[in-house]
Formats: structure tokens, sequence, C-alpha cells
């Protein structure tokens, strides 16, 4: 049993408190502070266990620091107490001291550290904030965020014994995906995703506990006996766990899996059974009444015994699900995804620069390194998972990875050659996964904008940003919005009327040829991109590409204040087409900070515009996420558009040209 199965066992009070500070009084030190603090308190190596120190209680002193006030549960990897930080008062922490077991073992300890350090740099709210590893006198501590609810496994034993009703498990299992999404995302896997590590805050938001620290407590290579550690739920790990191979992210899609069946029928799919026996008894998941017959597919794939069978990644499993239960079920991805898709795509590009200076050369580059880069590129990109040609490029991959690994050659064989082709096509044409929408934590950030203006705001004022996963198909974003000189030869060919915008504007140089056509009504813009053999893009076209691969929140960035030339409330002014700032994922120009543009709508009824202009001076509406909804027969001033078009291959493909 894990430290979180006893946690519900913990204080007798009320619900059961787990990981989260109390709010600090007046005048306590903000969070900058208190990192400064936490920095103090890094990792010391272990010292041989002080027996005059005797046992930990109540009112122990960790780190000379950190208070122990009570035990809020212990298990197998250890307990966990709440501890006050008596340099930084009205702070609370939980703490969870490893079991004595642990400490034995110095390539656990050095993995442990390794993890925790992985885990400490998880920035997301679904994932409970670990901050430090640390020792005192040979005890080995993990100091982390403390939190007030109930973990999963209370849950569904105390109020949910026959599953939990869709509406009600949907909105933990967006956040459970959010979490390990954007883990995955940082290349970090959590190996014990179960119900005990699943935390309920009082809030009703899900948060994921431990990420790594079972696997840690293993050792690279299973040299530590799991059984006795605690550090292994058989029944939510998958064979290649139980196994012992290198961890990936399809074994948490397994422990997920199970996770999910288990919340929607109070059963565990394999009647508790590690995967292990319950392939070697054939058994298969019985169909969840709840689910129709594609969910319970797409959940049983998860569920697949051998991972080369079993899906992809988190989002494939959840766009399985959620394609068919509607959109008010999204994926959440918190603020801290943007540098880990930042970081990705960088990776990605470095990765793709050898192949670039090649191909310059004349040399096809069909190296395995090449290969891998191609690989690691797609998923950077994001790929969907079930793209044929990245499915097909992955098993050649994989295919050629054994052969160097006996021996073979690494670059120029027919095998790499084919997966440079197949991984190749899937980065230039594949479908991608795009993360739109508003998550909890960027509703937050608007209602905070809100209110500081002094403006009513609630959630339901941003139901229309709904959180939700698309998957694109290649298309083209024209790179500027449509200008007057365009538009221009568009009323010359087609005697198309429409209404100019005020002679006020025109008398400040703003309607010049090369400024944004602006005052355009719906079926105009509409009009122009049909006579262009194109079309207006969807809304998550839009968005995906003003957002960009950091999926940041405004033109600027990510702070609502702004920096440099683009500070929110700093004097603007509407630029030509070609001046206008290029922020857009492909290089679009004038995608937020220009003109609100129409789009197509999500649901195909109300079209929407998406923006902001350069006339908006409210924070809450310059977010790129906002829709604002006009008379789509009416031209206003701040309004114009810009055209899209389905294209073979990506932008960002090597060698793109648009028609």
């Amino acid at each position: 049993m894990s430290v979180d199965e006893r946690v519900e066992e913990g204080p007798p009070q009320g619900d059961q408190t787990l990981l989260r500070p109390r709010p600090a009084p007046a005048g306590a030190p903000d969070k900058t502070r208190l990192k400064e603090a936490n920095a103090t308190t890094e990792w010391v190596d272990p010292q041989p266990f002080d027996l005059a120190a005797g046992p930990l209680q109540i009112g122990h002193l960790l780190g000379h620091r950190y208070r122990l006030e009570r035990e809020l549960g212990a298990g197998g990897m250890g307990a966990v107490f709440l501890a006050s930080d008596q340099e930084v008062p009205g702070e609370y922490f939980a703490v969870k001291v490893l079991k004595a077991e642990i400490r034995e073992y110095p390539e656990s300890l050095a993995l442990l550290r390794e993890e925790v350090r992985k885990t400490r740099s998880l920035q997301h709210p679904n994932i409970v904030g670990v901050y430090s590893l640390n020792s005192d006198h040979g005890e080995v501590y993990m100091l982390m965020e403390y939190l007030e609810g109930k973990t999963l496994a209370t849950l569904l034993q105390e109020d949910f014994g026959r599953g939990m009703p869709l509406d009600r498990a949907w909105p933990l299992i967006r956040d459970v995906c959010a979490a390990l999404a954007y883990a995955h995302d940082h290349n970090v896997i959590h190996s014990d995703l179960k119900p005990a590590n699943v935390f309920i805050t009082t809030a009703g938001r899900a948060k994921l506990l431990d990420f790594g620290i079972a696997r840690a407590a293993r050792g690279r290579r299973s040299a530590v006996d799991p059984g006795a550690l605690g550090a292994l739920t058989p029944a939510y790990a998958s064979i290649e766990m139980l196994q012992g191979l290198a961890p990936d992210e399809r074994d948490d899609v397994y422990g997920l899996g199970v996770v999910i069946y288990e919340m929607l029928s109070g059963k565990h799919p394999f009647d508790s059974r590690s995967s292990l026996d319950a392939r070697e008894a054939r058994m298969v998941p019985r169909p969840l009444d709840s689910l129709n017959g594609a969910q319970n597919t797409s959940l049983s794939q998860a569920l697949a015994f051998d991972r080369s069978a079993r899906t992809a990644s988190v989002e494939a499993l959840l766009a399985g699900l959620q394609a068919r239960t509607g959109s008010r079920f999204g994926l959440v991805i918190g603020l801290g995804t943007l540098a880990a898709v930042t970081a990705a795509v960088f990776l990605g590009w470095m990765l793709w620069g050898r192949s670039e200076r090649l191909a310059a050369s004349g040399r096809p580059d069909n190296s395995l390194a090449h290969a891998r880069a191609l690989a690691e590129r797609a998923r950077a990109l994001g790929v969907d998972r079930s793209d044929r040609a990245l499915q097909e490029g992955s098993r050649l991959l994989a295919q050629a990875e054994k052969q160097v690994a006996a021996g073979g050659a690494s670059e120029g064989t027919p095998t790499l050659t084919e997966a440079v082709t197949e991984l190749s096509a899937a980065s230039s044409s594949g479908r991608r996964f795009a993360r739109l929408g508003s998550g909890a934590d960027e509703v937050e950030l608007a209602m905070n904008l809100c209110s500081r203006k002094g403006s009513p705001c609630t959630a339901a004022k941003f139901a229309g940003e709904t959180p939700h996963m698309a998957v694109l198909s290649p298309f083209y974003l024209d790179p500027t919005g449509v200008s007057n000189r365009d538009f221009g030869a568009f009323v010359a060919a087609t005697h198309h009327s429409w209404k100019a915008p005020p002679d006020s504007s025109a008398a400040q140089g703003l309607d010049a040829p090369n400024y944004p056509v602006r005052g355009i009504d719906y079926e105009s813009a509409q009009a122009f991109c049909r006579w262009r053999g194109k079309r207006l893009p969807t809304e998550d076209e839009w968005e995906f590409v003003a957002r960009g691969a950091d999926h940041r929140l405004f033109a600027w960035g990510n702070d609502p204040n702004g920096s440099g030339a683009d500070q929110p409330g700093s004097p603007r002014r509407l630029l030509p087409v070609d001046q206008q700032a290029a922020t857009g994922r492909f290089g679009n120009r004038g995608l937020g900070g220009a003109l609100w543009e129409w789009a197509t709508p999500k649901d195909g009824t109300v079209p929407v515009l998406r923006g902001p202009s350069w006339l908006e001076t409210d924070p809450v509406r310059e977010r790129l996420a906002a829709r604002r909804f006009e008379d789509p027969a009416q031209g206003l001033v701040d309004v114009g558009f810009r055209c899209a078009q389905p294209v073979d291959t990506w932008p960002d493909a090597p060698g793109f040209s648009a028609k």
C-alpha cells in the first residue's frame, strides 16, 4: 500500500487533508520569498541514521525548520505529516518522510533525487507541487504542496461504490488527462497511476501525486524489490512496468484506462488482477453501460496488454472518448504547457537542422539519428498518433533500431530510408492535435482581469471558450489580413457592393492601399475568399495559428501587463498589413492587435469575430481566446478578415509553397 492509500485514514475531523498551503496571514512573504526560502532546503547527502535522535514524532523539527504538526497518513512509501514552516509564519506543507528501506538503496536515492527535480519543474494546476528533497539525520523527506480534500480511492469507496455518473466523472478525467499530457510533454512518466495517487480537492479539481517516485524506488533495472518497498501497484501497472522495461507514456495510458474504468463502474476491469495475470487468463474488460460501443472500444484499446497495441497517447485516448461525448468535455492544459511545447518544437527544429544542411549538399540523411529526430519532431508538432505514415514510420524506426543493436549499419539501409520517408510525410502532411480554448487557470486569469477593471465577471461569461482538442488537417492561413488594394480588385472585378470606412479614418491615412480593409460584413468576407478560391478560417484554425506553438495567451506573450511596445494601455495604431507584428505560428502578421477577424464558428451557427483589434483596451478582450459576436450583416470600423485554404502539406514543411 502506498503512502496515499492510507492518507484517507488521516485526521478524523472533517474531510481529509493533504498537501495544500493554507492562506498566509497579512504580511506573509510572497511566492518569490517562499521560493528563495526553499532554496535553502535543497538536497543534502543523507548521513547515517542517528539513533540518538529517536523516532520521528509530532513536534519534531525537520531541517531545523519544518515542525511536524500531525500525521496525515502512512503506507508503503513512508509517512505524510502536516508541517508548519517556522521561518515563514502561516505557511504549511505536506512532508512525506520516506521509509528506511529506501534509504538503503543508493541507486534509488539518486533516482529519487532526479525524479523530484523533474517533478518540481511541472508547474501545472492538476499536479501537486513538489518543492524539494531533503535529509535530516538520515531521514529523507519530500516537501510538498498542502491540499484539502480526499483521494479518488476514498471518494469511490465512500460515495461511488457502483461508479460515478458520466457527468460527475468527466471533469476529473479531464483534469487527470491534462496533468499527464503536460507531464509527457516534459518527458516525465508517472509510473504509478492509481486512484490513491489522484487527489480530489474540496473545489472538485483532480491533482496527481507522486510522479516517478515508485519508479525511482524500484531502481533503473529493477535491482530493488518493488514489493518490499511498496513501490509498485500491480493492479494498475502495465506488463512492461512489471517486467522492468524502460518507462513509456503508454504505461501511463494503461494505468489511466484502469482508473477511468474504475471511476465509471466502481470495479477494476480485470478483477484487481495484475496485467500479467489478466493476460494469462485471457481476460477482456466488460463494456460499460455508461459508454457507447465506440467509447468502449477506445477505452479497451487503452487497456491493451501489449504496449504496441495500446493507445499511443493520453490525447488520443481522450479524443477517442471526447469526440463522442460532446464539446462540453475538453482537455484543460495549464499555462505551464507553454514552456513544454516551445521546448519540444525548438528541439525538433534543432534536430531537423542536420537534414537541412545535408539536403543543401545534395546528400539525403537516412541515418538512425535523423529518423529519431523526425519522430521527435512529429511528436513536438502534435501529429495525430493514428496517422498512417507516423505509425508506419515508427514501426520501421523500431525495426531499424533493433537492426543497429544487432550490429547493423546506422544509416542508408532500406529500412531506415523507408522510416525517414514515412516520418517526413507524417510531419509534413499528418493531421495535428490542437489544444484550444481556455482552461480553468485561463478563465481564472480572465476573471481577475475583470475584477481589476471593476467589471462583473463570472465563469459563465467564458463558456464559449470551453477547452477542447481539435484534430486539424493541413491548411494555409493567409500571412496578412486582406488589404484595401486586394479588396478593391475584388470589387472592380465583381462589382460587389460594400460599405467603406468613415471618411474621418480615411483622412488619417489609415485606409491607404496597403492597410487592412475594414468595415467588412461576414458575407462580403466570404464572397472575397470564394473569389480567391479560398474560404474563411474556422475558429479552431484561427486560434491554432494565432496562439502559436507556445499556446500564448496574448499576441505579445502570457503576461497580462505585456512588455515593450506591445504593452497594454500604450498608444497603438493600425499598421500596413506587411508591417504588423509576425506573431502567428507560421509567421502570420496581425493576429491580435490589428483587427478583429471573421471566422467560421465551431458549431456552424452564428459567425464569430476573433481578434482583438488595435482599438481594444480591455485586457479580457485582448486574449487570443476571446470571442466577439456582432451582427454579421454590419461592417464595423475595427473588423477585417483573412482567408484560408486546405493544402497538402503544412506551411512549416520544408519546401512548402502556397498556391
